[in-house]
């Protein structure tokens, strides 16, 4: 029988899987209010409670966000990217498969969702360039970042995370490699798995004919002509409020053979100017018909009409480091702030065309953006270049500081000269001094809503410990295998946590099952390092769904794919990886006796 404070902390558990699932509150609220709901009720010390914030795992984090960061600012791997996609020769087929390789190969030392933003305009480009869609390439590539993040300790923040929680059960912490042996074999199959079904089973989910065929906007696009007569001769178009009164936006101004964007709302309009607008067919007829306007209906509008050496159209995505988070593009006025239109929104399925400005922004929205190149390219840290702009192949003039720094500390953790969490430090502080990265950078760099997760959510582990809820479990998922012996009981632990990890953070389902995972090694009389691992493993094992992985929630939009696209090409690799896991685990990892 249960005593009130572990029925008390089952309705917690259940209170956060279900904010998790229902995304009431954003993942860092869940676990902040969680955190606060275990101080209400008495279940964790206010010292327990706050002891995350100093957990070594996310210290180390926090620092490995900075010299990612670092290494993506310097240009080196985007360079270098970009030139492995040029080796494909008459196909896409060797390019991409090179890519999904250095893309895991890189997961495995910086951040995967670094790794990601690095590759993900390269997989694009490389679409483009032969003619396939980049739904071909883009969760093949997001699939291929998670195995990489497998294969050693730095690889993901889930295995920094439990190497931490390791110690506080009396296992020795994770070295850099300890990961390698069965995460690199994990990683062979699922490139082979990747390249055989999703690769070429997905379908072309997105326009391979441009941006403006992908967001189906050449009904919300055209081009009006100003006639001899018409009252908007010159007038300006904020003289007019045309944003305000039509909801239509201009773009562009053509006079004769030149091309205006910039400053249009001061541009004095003159008979003959033809007006490339954005804006719903209703809203552009009435726009019409008050100026007595020329409608140019023939014209179906691409990407070219568009683009030009001063200009562009490209997709950009909100950075997960954004300030602008639900905020709406009215509220940070977008327009005169970067000088730049949204002309449209993607976000988990949805297409958003009409009212764009008036939708608070969300993590992973893709965005349609027109404008001055030189205005796009510094859009800044809040969002992520989905084009290959010429900014992204520049070298930083201290590029080489990050390419001497990373593996510097890569080697040291490795080798054992230090701790992954000291070298780490170090290493952000050379790189501080010796310009390869700024203080404010630095500060930009680390994901807080990341941090604010694993810090608040970690006192659950002791909550479980301090209730003896996780003792419980334990014991009930020794009884239930204990016929069938440990391997049945890893299999079971792996199917849990692979399933839970597909709703809830990967961070938040290993703290949930670390605690249960060493209570069911006691109760089988079994060394508990076999089933730590199982969950270090499953907890990143994601691929069934778009906001189980950060990774997938990142190619989401840009591959214009649907819910069940994940289901399809996940559902098996979800069962394979948890056939040959539990197979091979007690191989590295042995079921000695405790």
């Amino acid at each position: 029988m249960m005593d009130a404070d572990s029925l008390i902390l089952l309705a917690i558990l259940a209170y956060t899987i279900a904010a998790f699932v229902r995304e009431w509150f954003s993942i860092d609220v869940v676990a902040l209010t969680t955190m606060g709901l275990l101080l209400l009720f008495g279940l964790v010390t206010p010292q327990e409670a706050i002891s995350g914030f100093s957990n070594e795992a996310v210290v180390t984090v926090m620092m490995v966000f900075i010299l990612s960061d670092a290494l993506v600012r310097s240009g080196l791997v985007a360079k270098v990217a970009h030139r492995f996609a040029r080796l494909s020769g008459e196909t896409h087929w060797p390019g991409a498969i090179a890519l999904l390789v250095v893309a895991g190969v890189l997961s495995a030392f910086i951040n995967n969702v670094a790794a990601l933003t690095i590759f993900m305009p390269v997989s694009i480009q490389l679409a483009r360039h032969y003619r396939v869609s980049p739904s071909k390439l883009l969760l093949p590539l997001s699939y291929a970042t998670i195995f990489g993040g497998a294969c050693t300790l730095v690889g993901t923040s889930t295995n920094l995370l439990v190497s931490s929680l390791s110690g506080d059960y009396g296992f020795a912490p994770l070295t850099m490699f300890e990961l390698t042996g069965l995460g690199a074999i994990l990683f062979a199959v699922g490139l082979v798995y990747t390249v055989l079904v999703p690769m070429r089973t997905l379908p072309a989910r997105t326009d391979e004919e441009g941006l403006t065929g992908k967001y189906h906007l050449r009904g919300f696009l055209t081009e009006v002509r100003v006639p001899a007569g018409s009252p908007l001769a010159g007038r300006t178009a904020m003289e007019e409020k045309v944003s305000q009164r039509f909801n239509v936006n201009v773009l562009e101004i053509l006079r004769g053979k030149r091309k205006i964007a910039t400053d249009l709302r001061n541009t004095r309009l003159a008979v003959g100017d033809t007006l490339i607008v954005r804006g719903a067919v209703e809203d552009i007829l009435s726009f019409r018909e008050q100026y007595r306007l020329l409608l140019l209906t023939d014209l179906k509008l691409t990407d070219a009409d568009l683009a030009d050496e001063e200009n562009i159209l490209v997709e950009v995505q909100l950075s997960p480091t954004s300030r602008l988070t639900g905020a709406t593009l009215k509220q940070i006025d977008f327009r005169r702030r970067f000088g730049c239109f949204v002309l449209a929104l993607r976000r988990t399925g949805e297409l958003i065309r009409d009212r764009v400005a008036l939708i608070p922004l969300k993590n992973w929205d893709t965005l349609l953006v027109f404008g001055p190149r030189s205005r796009v390219e510094a859009l800044g840290d809040d969002f992520l270049s989905l084009q290959e702009l010429e900014v992204r192949l520049r070298l930083s003039p201290r590029w080489w500081v990050s390419a001497a720094v990373v593996p510097a500390v890569m080697v040291l953790a490795a080798l054992g000269v230090m701790p992954i969490l000291k070298a780490s430090i170090l290493g952000v502080v050379v790189m501080l001094v010796a310009g390869g990265i700024t203080i404010q950078q630095a500060y930009r760099a680390i994901n807080w809503t990341v941090i604010f997760l694993v810090a608040a959510i970690l006192p659950i582990g002791k909550a479980m410990v301090n209730t003896g809820l996780a003792q419980r479990l334990g014991e009930g998922v020794a009884g239930f295998g204990a016929a069938l012996g440990p391997w049945a009981v890893v299999a079971l632990l792996y199917l849990v946590t692979m399933v839970l990890t597909e709703v809830m953070s990967n961070n938040s389902t290993a703290v949930l099952m670390v605690p249960i995972a060493v209570s069911t090694a006691a109760a089988l009389g079994v060394d508990g390092k076999t089933f730590l691992m199982t969950v270090t493993f499953a907890s990143s094992a994601s691929f069934l769904t778009p906001m189980g992985y950060k990774t997938n929630a990142m190619v989401y939009g840009p591959g214009g794919y649907t819910f069940m696209d994940y289901i399809r090409v996940g559902l098996p690799l979800k069962l394979i990886v948890w056939v040959l896991t539990v197979a091979l685990l007690p191989l590295f990892w042995p079921f000695a006796p405790a």
